[in-house]
């Protein structure tokens, strides 16, 4: 039975603010790297653990491995299908007006802010017309305990999670094995 990846989230962040730090600082960030391979697409700046410290107690992850960052992702571009590694879990905060869209499993999601298993599930980025901007938490825990964690907090849309995928209760993450070849990093 095909269970989604994805939940929705209850939470709303100040959008303009993060955004404003973002552009402000946007010179303490780099094109993403991996080995000597440049991929000019797609910006992040890590080191946002101090500034991002209110939303990660909003969300209850704390006492997570956690690593947030901004990704940003030039219009008119696509990262390719990939998993995340580390078997990484990511909370995903739209920061644009436009919502992002990812494509996990052959399926297209629209979301503002979301839990999505990207380290088991492959998956890609679309960046349509305009940029993309997310407050990405790269979490390094299992999807269940993420997941409770939230659901304690009230923080799970069930009802839009629900009509993206009905059976959502019953998602186990598990990689497949032979999906090691789309891990990125």
């Amino acid at each position: 039975m095909w269970c989604p990846m994805i939940c929705h989230l209850n939470y709303t962040i100040d959008k303009e603010y993060y955004k404003k730090y973002f552009f402000d600082n946007y010179d303490k960030g780099d094109w993403h790297r991996r080995g000597d391979k440049v991929l000019k697409i797609w910006w992040k700046m890590f080191g946002i653990d101090e500034i991002v410290k209110p939303i990660t107690y909003d969300l209850g992850i704390e006492n997570l491995n956690i690593k947030p960052r901004f990704s940003y992702q030039l219009p008119n571009t696509i990262l390719k299908r990939h998993i995340d590694e580390d078997r990484i879990v990511a909370i995903n905060l739209n920061l644009l007006d436009e919502k992002p869209e990812i494509i996990l499993e052959g399926k297209t999601f629209s979301y503002e802010n979301a839990l999505i298993d990207v380290g088991t599930k492959i998956h890609s980025v679309i960046a349509k017309d305009k940029p993309r901007l997310v407050l990405k938490y790269a979490i390094r825990n299992n999807w269940e305990d993420i997941y409770d964690i939230l659901d304690k907090k009230g923080l799970i849309d069930h009802a839009k999670t629900y009509l993206d995928n009905p059976n959502y209760g019953l998602y186990e993450s598990k990689f497949i094995a032979g999906d090691e070849q789309h891990i990125y990093d």
